[in-house]
């Protein structure tokens, strides 16, 4: 018998978060999953790490590929998949044992083609919290729009529905998921965005850069690919750095704080 689902993990240098994501998928309530990692040729443990899971007891497939792209790695893990729904998650994810039993749950009863939920940061931070909620809202309310946002970090995908889209295109380094829900829209496909179950996503980018340089570079790439119809590969690689884990756990800058400066970010982001 098939797993109901496949949970599909990109990773590149995730030696210190993968390990929680995978024991929170071998804590979870229900079992009738598999998970594939699929990493774009690690330097450190990620690989060696995963493959310690699945003797633990995770049902776990280890794919390695040389190129460094992570919609080039969702679609790989998809197509190893032999399940009816795929979730894609990133690698600093973090779950509660029910997550799984709550997808299960929200895929037969409303049966989307794409679905995500809301998520929560995984700090207790005020600012965090606050720019969680607005970002949560934001996903909410452009839902059925024209132009969808969605968080790449989970997302669920009928397998059969994410074939026929020709999965994530590759050649786009940000919005990838807006990109894929507009291609959707366009075959008339369900797309469901919900409030529970929620997931933990990291805000360990905001950290790096501080918040409001983030959403600065945010708005800067969503200008260029506005105006120029689309984001430059390079352009993308300056604004919104993807060089995996240790990129993350060098020394950050002073993160910021204060519930001002959040909002003052999130009112130059939706100018």
């Amino acid at each position: 018998m098939n797993a109901f689902m496949a949970v599909v993990i990109p990773t590149l240098n995730e030696e210190k978060h993968l390990p929680n994501l995978l024991t929170d998928l071998s804590n979870q309530t229900f079992k009738n999953f598999r998970v594939i990692v699929v990493d774009a040729d690690s330097e450190d443990e990620t690989k060696e790490i995963a493959g310690k899971f699945n003797k633990l007891g995770l049902n776990i497939k280890v794919i390695t590929t040389a190129k460094k792209n992570v919609s080039h790695q969702r679609n790989l893990g998809a197509d190893s998949a032999d399940t009816d729904w795929v979730i894609f998650m990133d690698a600093d994810n973090r779950i509660p044992k029910n997550f799984l039993a709550g997808i299960k749950h929200q895929a037969t009863t409303l049966n989307p083609d794409i679905l995500s939920t809301w998520f929560r940061p995984d700090t207790n931070i005020a600012q965090d919290k606050f720019t969680a909620t607005l970002m949560n809202i934001f996903m909410d309310i452009t839902k059925n729009t024209p132009t969808p946002f969605m968080m790449e970090s989970m997302v669920l995908v009928k397998k059969k529905s994410f074939e026929e889209l020709k999965g994530f295109d590759t050649n786009i380094l940000w919005r990838e998921g807006e990109d894929l829900l507009k291609r959707a829209r366009k075959m008339k496909m369900k797309f469901e965005f919900v409030k529970n179950p929620r997931y933990k996503y990291s805000f360990r980018r905001f950290k790096k850069s501080g918040s409001k340089k983030m959403f600065q570079n945010m708005v800067k790439m969503e200008i260029l690919r506005i105006t120029k119809g689309k984001l430059s590969p390079q352009k993308a690689r300056i604004y919104y750095p993807m060089k995996g884990g240790k990129y993350y756990e060098t020394k950050a800058r002073k993160s910021v704080t204060s519930f001002e400066k959040s909002l003052d970010a999130w009112k130059s982001f939706f100018r």
